[in-house]
Formats: C-alpha cells, structure tokens, sequence
C-alpha cells in the first residue's frame, strides 16, 4: 500500500515540476537570468525524483488500490510538499530568503490566500509573481482535482482523493465517474479565467496584469503584481469587473452547470440565496456607514469601495482598492465577521462555507422550537429535502473544531508575536479562511513579515489546515487514523 501512494506522489511532484515551464519560458521572454537558472533547478527537484518514484513503483496502479485512509494522506502531503517545493524559485534566485518565508509565501499561494511577507512585491521579478499566480491557480480548484481531471484512470478512487480537498461539507458529482466531473468544472474553470483576462484587457490593463490578476481572482487567491494591489488601476470599470468575477468565483460551480440544464432549481438553492443575500446586505450597510462616519460624499465612490472590499474579503480572494483599515469601527467589524463564512461549498472561496452557517442558523432554529413546544420537530431541511445526521454532526463537529483552531491558533501567535491583539487576531482569521490582508499591521498595505519565524510557520499551517477544512489535515495528527490506516 505504501508504495501505491508513493506512486501517487510521485506523480504529483511531476505535475508540480512540469507546471513551471510556463515562469521559465516567463524568465526567457524578460531576460530574467536568474530566475531561469532558478526555474530549472526547481524543476529538476520536483520532476525528476517524481518520475523515478514513478517509475518504480509503476505496477502498483492496479493491484493495490488506495483506501480512503490513504485519500486523506496522500492530500495533506501533496500540499505540503507543493507549498515546500514551490518556494524553492524563491529561494534560489534570491528573492526570499529564508525557506519559512518562501513556505509561508506558495503556501499562502496553493491555499489562495494571499497573504504575503514580500515587502516590495513589484521589485520581484516578472516570472516569479507569475508563478506565484499560477499556484494560486491550480490550488483555487484543487491540485488533486486537477490531477485526478488530467489523467482519469491512476488507478484510484477519485472521489476518495478529490473528495477529501473539496470544500463544503457534501461532495457533489454531475457524472457517473468523478474524473469527468473534475473535467468538467475545469473547463468552466479556464472558460471564466480566459473571458475575465478580455475584459481585463478591454479596460486597459496590460497583459501580463490581465493574467496575474485573471488567475487571483478565479481562485479567489488575491496576489497582485502591485504593493498597493488593485487600487494601482484606479478604474471603476475594472474595481466593478472583477467585483463580479469574485462573486462567480465563491459561486458553487456545480450550479453553474445547472442553469444550463434546470435553470429554476438552480436558482432556488438555499445556499445560493444566503451567499448573494449576505453579500448585498453588508455590502449596503458598509456603503452608508462610510457615508455617514467614512468620509465619502459620493455615493458611488462609497457603494464601489463597499462591494469591492465586501466581495474580496468574502470570497476570501485579498484584493483591495482602499486601506479599509481608515475606515469606521462598524465597517471593519462586519469586514471581519464576513470572513468566517466566506463563499459557497465546492468553489473556490475559503471560509466556513456558507451552506455550514445556513445550517447551523437551521439546527438553531430547530433546537427554540424544540425547547417551546416539547415534541415538536420541524426538522432541518435544505433545498426542501431532509439533511441526514450524518451531515448535520458533521457540520457541528466541523464548527466546534473550527473556532477550537481559530483559539489556538490565537494562543500560540500571540505567544510568538510582539504585535497587537487585534493584528494578531486578523491574522489567524485571515490565514484560517483563506482570505489575505487583515486588519492593523497585517492590513490591505501591510505585509505579515512583521512576524517571528515560528509564527510565520504556524500561520503557513493554519493556512493548509483551513483549504483543507481542517479535518482531512488533522486527521494525521490521531492515533486512530494511523491505526486504520496500517490494518
């Protein structure tokens, strides 16, 4: 069995390697000499230890299949070692220089969060943000999605695999095997990117931006090729185009395929109508706040600022076009409180998932009435249909673990930090939900190098605890799992 998912592994660090050919031939149209020697250093790390494990280990496709404690290992690995392996471009050329940051930065990339310790982003060569870009990319969707997508028959349990990195609490299939469903959503995925890179384009932003900017959005990762981020534009036309797109991108994509085949259910999802709800909400609440004690004297300015920031911090993409760390108490309090849910089960948005709040807000709900009445149970329900028991401790087990991180996480920051407590709690929020800039020293314009190199490497892993919604990661740290998994 082990070799079975050292087989696995090896495979994954050939994508890994193979993936980097795009800033290499980056570093070979911008002169970048450095990088290039950098880019294929890298590359001959990643691919070719993968390609003798593979090679060794090339018969084992069949005759040992993976078992679903095997799934969860083969995730939190394969993360780990593609944030380690990523930063070694970084490290050689020179622009990190020390492997705690250069894990923290393409950790903070894969889990699309966006948070950075580069204190002068535009001084980094071209290739490196592109690549920094592209990890977001690929981690927005799922490095083990978009393995499984490519190459169909490895010999595994998909949905084992893929299921145990896709975000939301219920794994939803549109076809019979769930290669074809990686397939699918990657396709809409790349559709969205290249038509998002257009209209980037058509609003002046150059190529190269269109690109960065393009593969931050989709994966609601957030690193941009400027220090002062989307602001640099100073364009409406552009601040309201990627709003939109950022709001697709922390859309369930199964539902994307669903306007496409029964439009009115597609539509009536319960989910669907929080998320877009939550967002118009505090988006009007911000817009009149920053009306009233912001500042602003234009409505316009004030409701663009406001969807932009409520859309980027919800979706948990870190785009910013304004330090909202200036703006009123009530603001930043509700920019905070948006993070926790962040977007939809199975897109691309960290966060708790919306579909986990609406039901936990359910079971609440359900508990008054069952305290009011006696025997009177108005059960859960979602999209009109019963939700199990099994979905509903799951999602009580995943809340409970959640908020136990985020305390911990709190504790052993502060321990490390020499920051202040509303820094150091933005930054834990942030890191767990995926989602970049926080508030105080860790703000829109502010970077996280303020902080200790133990603590760096504590938020790289709240980071990759967080994209993984935290059970499947942690899952390696019980005595039981290792006991399942050698029987």
């Amino acid at each position: 069995m082990l070799k079975r998912v050292i087989n696995f592994i090896g495979i994954f660090l050939m994508l890994l390697g193979a993936s980097m050919l795009l800033p290499l031939f980056t570093a070979l149209v911008y002169g970048e000499t450095s990088c290039i020697t950098a880019f294929l250093i890298s590359i001959g790390i990643s691919f070719i230890p993968g390609a003798v494990i593979t090679l060794l280990c090339r018969n084992t496709i069949e005759t040992q299949p993976l078992k679903k404690a095997d799934s969860y290992f083969i995730v939190s690995v394969s993360w780990i070692l593609a944030a380690a392996l990523a930063g070694l471009p970084f490290l050689i050329e020179g622009s990190i220089t020390y492997a705690s940051d250069a894990f923290f930065e393409m950790a903070s990339a894969f889990t699309t969060t966006g948070s950075s310790i580069l204190p002068d982003v535009e001084a980094v060569p071209k290739s490196l943000l592109l690549w920094r870009s592209e990890c977001q990319w690929f981690g927005g969707m799922g490095i083990i999605v978009f393995a499984v997508a490519l190459f169909p028959k490895m010999g595994i349990k998909a949905q084992n695999v893929a299921g145990a990195e896709t975000p939301g609490p219920i794994s939803t299939k549109l076809t019979s095997r769930f290669s074809e469903t990686a397939q699918r959503l990657y396709l809409i995925y790349i559709a969205m990117t290249i038509i998002l890179i257009i209209l980037l384009m058509l609003g002046g932003v150059g190529f190269f931006d269109s690109v960065n900017h393009a593969f931050a959005t989709m994966a609601t990762g957030g690193f941009s090729t400027y220090g002062d981020s989307v602001a640099h534009f100073d364009s409406y036309y552009v601040y309201w185009v990627l709003t939109i797109f950022m709001l697709l991108a922390g859309t369930n994509f199964n539902l994307f395929f669903g306007l496409a085949k029964n439009p009115k259910e597609a539509l009536a999802d319960n989910e669907l109508h929080f998320y877009y709800i939550l967002f118009a909400v505090v988006t009007l609440l911000i817009t009149f706040n920053l009306m009233i004690q912001g500042g602003y004297t234009n409505f316009g300015h004030a409701l663009t600022d406001g969807a932009f920031q409520v859309s980027t911090i919800m979706t948990t993409t870190g785009f910013a076009t304004t330090d909202f760390n200036l703006w009123p108490a009530f603001s930043k309090m509700l920019l905070l409180l948006i993070m926790i849910p962040g977007g939809m089960s199975s897109s691309t948005a960290g966060g708790m998932k919306c579909i986990r709040v609406l039901l936990d807000f359910r079971m609440i709900k359900n508990e008054v009435k069952l305290r009011i009445h006696g025997k009177i149970v108005d059960e859960v329900k979602y999209n009109g249909s019963l939700v199990g028991f099994g979905t509903l401790s799951g999602i009580v087990a995943f809340s409970v673990t959640y908020f136990a991180t985020l305390l911990i996480g709190l504790i052993l920051i502060s321990f490390f930090s020499c920051g202040d407590f509303v820094s150091d709690l933005s930054a834990v929020l942030t890191c767990l939900n995926n989602v970049g800039p926080g508030l105080g020293e860790v703000g829109p314009i502010s970077n996280f190098s303020i902080y200790s190199k133990p603590a760096t490497m504590i938020l790289s892993f709240l980071m990759i605890a967080g994209r993984l919604e935290l059970i499947t990661f942690f899952l390696l740290f019980t005595r039981r799992y290792w006991n399942q998994a050698t029987n």
